[in-house]
């Protein structure tokens, strides 16, 4: 009895193995399929639209590489995150809020800190192993030249490394040493995927051949040069692709992030274009392969609204370096231009310390001045004033509200001069399209009383529409690490006393450019002439929006 028990469990014992080894060796069947995502700054959103083809025609991802961008993107899809997750980051993020230029650059002009705070957020603080899909992010040891496949470590870090444009952001210290953006030797790492074990491997490249670049751009030399200089390590690590995927972005700038729906829409569409040769490559490992359609499903918009808000207190939270900081101004009191410079963070933390001269020998002259300020709750600026005309020093202080759907409020004080106070609304876009912008602004101004003189008297009230045109429409042209979109205005002022209708009309014609510093932190620029009802011309100078 004893020896058929005992027969019974050891041929179930060879029935489990068997079946086991039967369904290694079918899983073993079925192709490994690794995605390699280069670099390419803005233009590697079009990966966002390249995964979610490959998710909609049943394409597998089992393993990830990225370099650059690409690995921000594979980092985030290697962490769970979906294609909308990732489509919503990339449309609506404003990542000025992210980097930070302090003066002097340590290093390199933008700080990434506040980058990798954020996606050690969005990451959970996860390790290398602890990602549901296996993934490496490929990076330059700057020390000795040698590329590397981080697969340990936070990955936030590793991430920041592999973004770390030389020159642009300060190498990222792992261990004892520093290390940079990896498309320095490697912008298509498909080698490392081969190293990986996958048996498919798709690679996105976001460099192409140029067709008729304009020779007279600087920019476009640059990239074509570097491009020239990488094209050996490229071609290299390419070869070791079975699909090589180049998404349709052309000579569009890296620094175009407000493009990043058009980026995702180029990927998607080259994703498409792709599908049968990745599809047959897969089916030539394994003809049986079932092509079925999937989404990884991420987060719900609540709960990514959430880790969002999360990670960018984070990074409002960080402590920030002592800096010098250069100031430029309009005051929009007197109309006339102000430069200085301050001194804030640190021992500071959100005050700064400086100094302005305005170019208007009544109102202007020497300025020291504290401010306090942030981007969520606005700003603060007392001032101590020396006019070259008064013998007197001026008090003033100015409070800015932070920016409402795209309205902003602005109130001023000083404790001399004809004009005492004036409070200002704007809506800068209150119509909004391609070739135009119209904006409105309300102000109103209160002039310092003479002797006996009525409150009501010396209330002034002002509407100023104003128009900027756009002849190029929406293209922004890539000038060194800035993109500008340069414009047309006019606008009219009519002011009046509040107490009776005697109106004042001015017309202002100009031009000016909306610019871009790395793609990032917009900033207006304006020169123009204003001419009152008497006719004097008066230069005015605008600048809104610029901050380090």
């Amino acid at each position: 009895m004893m020896h058929r028990k005992t027969a019974v469990s050891l041929l179930a014992a060879v029935l489990i193995l068997c079946l086991a080894g039967a369904g290694a060796a079918a899983k073993q069947t079925r192709p490994t399929v690794a995605l390699v995502l280069g670099g390419g700054s803005a233009r590697g959103f079009s990966h966002i639209g390249l995964i979610k083809a490959l998710e909609e025609n049943g394409i597998p991802i089992d393993m990830i590489v990225g370099t650059s961008m690409g690995s921000i993107v594979a980092g985030l899809y290697a962490a769970g995150y979906s294609v909308e997750n990732m489509e919503q980051l990339a449309t609506h993020l404003d990542t000025s809020k992210l980097l930070d230029i302090p003066l002097p650059p340590t290093g390199g002009v933008v700080d990434s800190t506040g980058i990798q705070q954020f996606l050690d957020v969005l990451l959970d603080g996860k390790t290398y192993d602890q990602l549901p899909i296996p993934f490496k992010s490929v990076v330059v040891n700057l020390g000795t030249g040698r590329e590397l496949a981080l697969d340990e470590g936070l990955v936030s870090v590793g991430i920041q490394a592999s973004m770390s444009i030389p020159g642009v952001f300060p190498p990222v210290q792992i261990g004892d040493a520093y290390y940079v953006d990896g498309g320095l030797k490697n912008q298509v790492p498909a080698n490392v995927a081969a190293d990986m074990g996958a048996d498919v491997i798709i690679a996105v490249s976001l460099e192409k051949d140029y067709e008729n670049p304009d020779y007279r751009r600087i920019m476009n030399n640059l990239r074509m040069s570097l491009t020239a200089m990488l094209e050996g390590y490229t071609e290299i690590n390419t070869a070791m692709a079975d699909v090589l995927i180049v998404p349709d972005v052309g000579l569009d700038s890296s620094w175009e992030f407000q493009k990043a729906a058009y980026f995702i829409e180029q990927g998607y569409a080259a994703g498409l274009q792709y599908v049968e040769q990745i599809k047959t490559v897969i089916l030539a490992k394994d003809p049986t392969f079932q092509f079925r359609p999937y989404r990884q499903d991420g987060y719900s918009t609540t709960e990514f609204q959430e880790i969002v808000q999360r990670a960018e207190r984070r990074v409002a939270s960080l402590p920030k370096r002592f800096t010098f900081k250069p100031e430029f101004q309009f005051d929009s009191d007197y109309n006339f231009p102000k430069i200085g410079f301050k001194f804030t963070h640190g021992p500071l933390a959100w005050f700064g310390l400086g100094y302005r001269y305005g170019f208007d020998p009544d109102n202007g002259g020497h300025e020291v001045f504290v401010d306090w300020g942030r981007a969520q709750w606005g700003s603060v600026d007392l001032f101590v004033r020396q006019s070259p005309n008064r013998e007197r020093p001026t008090l003033g202080v100015a409070v800015t509200g932070p920016e409402w759907e795209k309205l902003m409020l602005e109130a001023t004080y000083v404790s001399q001069g004809d004009k005492a106070w004036q409070v200002s609304a704007t809506s800068s876009k209150l119509l909004d399209y391609s070739r135009a912008v119209a904006g409105l602004s309300l102000r109103v101004s209160g002039l310092r009383p003479e002797e006996d003189q009525p409150i009501q008297d010396t209330l002034l009230v002002a509407l100023s529409p104003q128009v900027q045109v756009y002849p190029w429409g929406e293209e922004h042209f890539p000038v060194g690490f800035a993109l500008v979109r340069p414009y047309f205005l006019g606008g009219v002022t009519v002011e009046t006393p509040v107490t009776e209708l005697d109106v004042r009309p001015s017309l202002r014609v100009g031009v000016g450019s909306e610019l871009h510093l790395f793609g990032l932190y917009p900033t207006d620029l304006s020169l123009g002439v204003e001419l009152d009802s008497s006719a004097q011309a008066t230069v005015r100078f605008g600048i809104t929006g610029l901050r380090f």
